[in-house]
């Protein structure tokens, strides 16, 4: 009798107990920002001439491939006789290339620059080489891939000609950097490291021309202080600030996502992000595996991440801060572990004439929103009433086995 008791009692335990942790995910932004899905690398498209012989075009393939391992950038030959329907076409006219031996490199987020106008045949391997030196080759970009594997995540700080101003930007960076830096053992999982920050200082901005394009800017557009939040495989997550909107209210709620349950109810198409063209090798994903614990790119939990990101692709769009002034008031509510409570927020900012980022970047972060609701929060006491009446109904199977066996002693 006592076995059958304790029998039962373990599988009412085992009902009740799933009862919460239905609403904890194994994983949070962070770490999910660490996997490569495969479908957003940058295209590098090699134009040359319809006749050229499939030993070359094996050739450059070969060579290209070597060059670009372990990085997220697919190199493809592109024949003058394509299909006129190839992508790749598209960017030739654009850019108006009208010649062979050229080549352009496309970004994830559609723009595209000329990295090898078009040239004599002879001398197309040597000069693409000499084109995949700047793309591979960065100082600023290669720090900032390994702030991202060691750290929460990166504040990439592009300097402006004023000093006073540059002054001001990094001052509200150290005020949101600090602020993640204290809630680190209070997020959903606690992190040792908070938000590194890297600086593109003003006089090496034409020397990396390839990390700014990949941010929708030329050296001549940083006329001002710029900051992006970068995190992960080096994700550019947010909006790119400029000038007086690099604020550390803004700063510190984007910041909070990254720590965030990665269920938390955002749209992950938001959330993974663009990555900076560059090579993440096997030392970098190494140091993402010892910090974390655990291997993202393992089969596994590649494959259990890939499921998350695709239950949330259908999740909340993160709201930006309207131009203008705004007071926003949080109270009385069950606080969201996505996002940082407030009690009262004003923000006032200058009247805007012009977009200050591209349309798919164009909303700035808000200091405080509303909470956001996600179907587990009205599914909650579905769940916990499903337990309990599974517990009851074990209760009482197992007390009818305890009488019936009794009368049969």
């Amino acid at each position: 009798m006592t076995k059958e008791f304790l029998c039962c009692a373990i599988l009412c335990c085992g009902v009740a107990l799933p009862a919460r942790s239905v609403y904890g995910c194994r994983y949070n932004v962070h770490e999910v920002g660490f996997i490569d899905v495969g479908v957003e690398p940058y295209g590098l498209f090699a134009y040359v001439p319809d006749d050229i012989s499939d030993q070359a075009v094996a050739r450059l393939q070969d060579g290209a491939d070597v060059m670009l391992a372990e990085t997220n950038i697919r190199f493809e030959v592109v024949s003058a006789g394509e299909d006129a329907n190839h992508p790749a076409l598209e960017y030739r006219t654009q850019h108006g290339i009208t010649g062979a031996n050229a080549a352009v490199l496309v970004s994830p987020d559609g723009q595209s620059r000329v990295v090898l106008d078009a040239g004599p045949p002879g001398s197309f391997e040597e000069r693409l080489v000499s084109a995949l030196q700047p793309i591979l080759n960065s100082p600023v970009r290669d720090t900032v891939l390994q702030k991202c594997a060691e750290s929460y995540g990166v504040v990439l700080f592009m300097e402006g000609p004023d000093a006073q101003a540059n002054a001001t930007a990094r001052e509200a960076i150290a005020t949101a950097t600090g602020r993640i830096e204290e809630q680190l053992e209070f997020l959903p999982k606690p992190m040792a490291h908070g938000p590194a920050l890297v600086v593109l200082e003003r006089e090496s901005l034409t020397g990396e021309e390839v990390l700014l394009w990949s941010l929708g800017l030329e050296p001549q557009d940083v006329n001002e202080p710029c900051a992006a939040v970068l995190y992960g495989r080096g994700r550019w997550i947010g909006p790119l600030f400029k000038g007086e909107l690099i604020h550390e209210d803004h700063l510190t709620e984007l910041l909070f996502i990254i720590g965030a349950d990665c269920e938390c109810g955002l749209d992950h198409r938001w959330l993974q992000g663009t990555m900076l063209p560059g090579r993440w090798d096997e030392g970098l994903q190494a140091k993402v595996a010892q910090n974390l614990g655990f291997d993202p790119e393992s089969p596994m939990i590649k494959m259990e991440m890939v499921s998350i990101i695709r239950r949330g692709m259908g999740g909340f769009a993160y709201p930006g801060v309207p131009f203008g002034y705004r007071e926003v008031e949080v109270g009385g509510q069950t606080p969201d572990p996505c996002v940082p409570q407030a009690a009262e927020v004003k923000i006032e900012e200058p009247p805007v004439t012009a977009p200050v980022v591209q349309a798919a970047r164009e909303p700035v972060v808000q200091a405080a929103r509303e909470p956001v609701v996600t179907e587990e929060a009205g599914s909650e006491f579905t769940v916990l009433a499903a337990s309990v009446g599974g517990m009851i109904v074990l209760v009482a199977l197992a007390s009818c086995v305890i009488v019936l066996r009794a009368r049969k002693a």
